[in-house]
């Protein structure tokens, strides 16, 4: 439980009045940190704290706290007052000695497991028997989680195909689909977002998935959705993991999902997109969403006629600050006429499900291969 100390840079008070500690820093530690676009998520001791750059306030588990001084960004790199190291983070089993330039896991009472007792043997006050010992039942494994997210829904209906066909209709055929097979594999628990034609906000739809994520329960998320252009032989399939958007063709794609926010109640209350790509490279669940969204490539190439697009990055609402790898995956152009048959029939929904499930499989097995490999 107790660690050793991890070096940590400090920015000292000049400037800014005030000392502060990057904020992936707590990776060292333990710490999962997941940038959205307006504040970073970060998970740790089984508590989830989100800071907002340029504000004093953060929440600890829903809680609003204050710190002294603002949170602030430079350089690409997210600092917060010293403050809330030294005084909130002993509580998580961190200690911080910024003088020394050190970040540590202490034990406490908070992070250290009760002993366990010999099943086999008696209470303090159980009289000894000669009856046969009872053994405790081995732990039941621990469920994979792969939650499903249908793009759009309710007043937002997404792409239209030029025959009528809805973007948000496709989306939540194919997601009931995919649910349906991985639910019959017993080794995982599946959520899906939405099951009906309802609007989800953007924000909500990845921190739905961390509440259902348990600590330690390996887990994924998958956003489905179908993709259009203005011309209408653009054909094909792609799949995308959060990061900056690296080409003019994926900055669009990005702009049409993120369109979905126009829907929502605080519609217009956000700042620019602006990732934190410091922080985000120390988020551990960016090479597992490369990968995967690879092994989806893979796998719908075997059943979909338009070209493979291959594995892009963009900065999609949907996937910021998930908690596990998150890809968004685009089925095909709704706006391409022989497509959007495609897409809308039954038989092509089905096979596009259980290639999206496999893709499943392959990770969880991969996964499974790296960390026997790790021991």
């Amino acid at each position: 439980m107790e660690g050793g100390p991890h070096g940590v840079a400090v920015a000292p008070a000049v400037g800014r009045g005030y000392a502060a500690l990057p904020l992936s820093a707590l990776v060292a530690v333990g710490a999962e940190l997941a940038p959205g676009p307006e504040e970073v998520a970060v998970r740790l001791g089984g508590r989830e704290l989100r800071f907002r750059p340029g504000s004093p306030v953060f929440t600890d588990g829903g809680e609003v706290r204050r710190l002294a001084n603002p949170v602030y960004v430079e350089d690409g790199v997210t600092w917060v007052p010293t403050e809330f190291f030294v005084e909130h983070l002993p509580a998580l089993g961190v200690e911080v000695d910024a003088a020394r330039r050190v970040i540590r896991r202490v034990r406490t009472a908070a992070n250290v497991p009760a002993p366990e007792r010999d099943e086999a043997a008696p209470a303090p006050d159980e009289p000894r028997t000669d009856a046969a010992p009872r053994r405790a039942p081995p732990p039941a494994p621990v469920k994979k989680l792969v939650v499903v997210d249908a793009g759009h829904g309710g007043v937002d209906p997404g792409a239209r195909g030029p025959g009528g066909t809805r973007e948000k209709t496709v989306a939540l055929a194919v997601a009931r689909r995919l649910a349906e097979i991985l639910r019959r594999d017993p080794q995982y628990e599946v959520r899906m977002t939405r099951d009906r034609d309802t609007l989800i906000a953007l924000r909500d739809r990845a921190r739905l998935a961390n509440g259902w994520r348990r600590e330690g329960q390996p887990a994924l998320f998958m956003s489905i959705h179908l993709n259009a252009n203005p011309s209408r032989s653009a054909r094909g399939f792609e799949t995308y993991f959060l990061s900056e958007a690296k080409t003019a063709d994926a900055k669009r794609v990005e702009e049409m999902e993120n369109a979905a926010q126009q829907y929502e109640d605080d519609a217009g209350k956000r700042d620019p997109l602006s990732f934190i790509l410091h922080d985000l490279r120390q988020n551990k669940y960016l090479r597992d969403s490369n990968d995967w969204a690879a092994l989806i490539q893979d796998e719908l190439e075997a059943v979909h006629p338009g070209p493979n697009r291959g594995v892009k990055q963009a900065g999609f609402y949907v996937l910021n600050g998930a908690f596990m790898p998150a890809v968004l995956v685009e089925i095909g152009f709704i706006s391409n006429p022989q497509e959007e048959q495609l897409l809308a029939s039954a038989r092509q929904q089905q096979l596009i499900a259980e290639r999206l499930a496999r893709s499943v499989h392959a990770f969880f097995g991969r996964e499974g291969a790296r960390a026997s490999a790790d021991r």
